[in-house]
């Protein structure tokens, strides 16, 4: 029974997790599920975009530089992420670990038990090579993450298949045959298991099977200065939306005035009516998580936060 196999396998930390998501792959195709089929694709060949990672897979990571001063005198220190300027602040605080989850494993395999390094690029070791320390100058600069954070990886999907496959024997059966006779309200309770268990409930259902995470919704914001409608417009831009949508919202700022998020009023009429449209990696996210994007848009660009 291949829920019982998926069971058996997630239980036994001997067995290899890429045999476990390889199952996930045929109890996907079996469910004809595209959200469990990407998810465990994605796991098995590594992340080629970020924005699509799971919040699990985004790891705290802070950074420590190596700075050359006189007669080559150096140190270690570690950087604050306050020195940094915004944009780049995420390098001293956390990294997006994309690979194949296979390559995890391996690396966990590897017996030593020091800490995992990801160091910073040519480019941004030399954009702060002289703007951290007087007189010092940053030579090369690393993030760390503890072997037991990738560990955490790895032991958080097993975790989440085993969640998933006993649930699904508990709504639709534990034989094979159970698994591809399911009804279509069976399907969409099983759809919904993946979801809370594999995505962790923490997601946004859009059309079809697409599933955009927190996580995706959260790296779509950009900061906004306030009054800045160059920077609004850019991020309108990239969340999907056209010329005519843009120049209809400045028309509702101009026509609302100082009256800002008014009850009924013409920006809120707008972000009600615009808030379908709103793409995230190309792919719609529904009105309610479109609705949320852009009401936090318009406030950063009217000061409110």
């Amino acid at each position: 029974m291949l829920l019982d196999e998926i069971i058996n396998l997630a239980v036994d930390n001997k067995q290899p997790i890429t045999t476990l998501l390889r199952k996930c792959i045929v109890l996907a195709h079996q469910l004809k599920n595209e959200r469990l089929k990407k998810w465990a694709n994605e796991e098995l060949n590594g992340y080629s975009d970020i924005k699509n990672l799971p919040e699990y897979r985004t790891l705290p990571a802070p950074a420590t530089g190596l700075f050359v001063g006189p007669g080559w005198a150096r140190f270690q220190q570690g950087i604050p992420s306050l020195m940094l300027e915004k944009e780049h602040r995420e390098f001293a605080e956390k990294v997006y670990i994309a690979q194949p989850i296979g390559t995890l494993e391996n690396t966990l395999k590897s017996g030593s038990d020091s800490n995992l390094s990801f160091p910073w690029s040519a480019n941004l070791v030399a954009y702060y090579h002289e703007k951290l320390q007087h007189q010092w100058q940053l030579f090369s600069a690393h993030q760390t993450v503890p072997k037991s954070a990738v560990a955490g990886i790895v032991d958080t999907v097993r975790t989440r298949v085993l969640n998933m496959a006993l649930e699904i024997q508990s709504e639709v059966g534990g034989k094979d045959e159970d698994l591809k006779e399911i009804t279509p309200e069976e399907s969409k309770k099983v759809d919904q298991t993946i979801v809370n268990n594999i995505y962790g409930g923490n997601v946004y259902l859009s059309g079809g099977n697409s599933t955009m995470t927190a996580t995706t919704i959260q790296q779509q914001q950009q900061d906004i200065t306030a009054g800045d409608w160059g920077q609004l417009e850019l991020a309108l831009k990239d969340a999907g939306l056209a010329g005519s949508e843009l120049k209809e919202l400045s028309e509702a700022v101009e026509t609302d005035g100082n009256q800002k998020f008014k009850e009924n009023g013409s920006v809120m009429k707008w972000i009600t009516s615009t808030a379908p449209k709103v793409l995230a990696g190309g792919v719609k996210m529904g009105a309610e998580v479109g609705k949320a994007v852009l009401t936090e848009m318009l406030m950063q660009y009217y000061g409110l936060k």
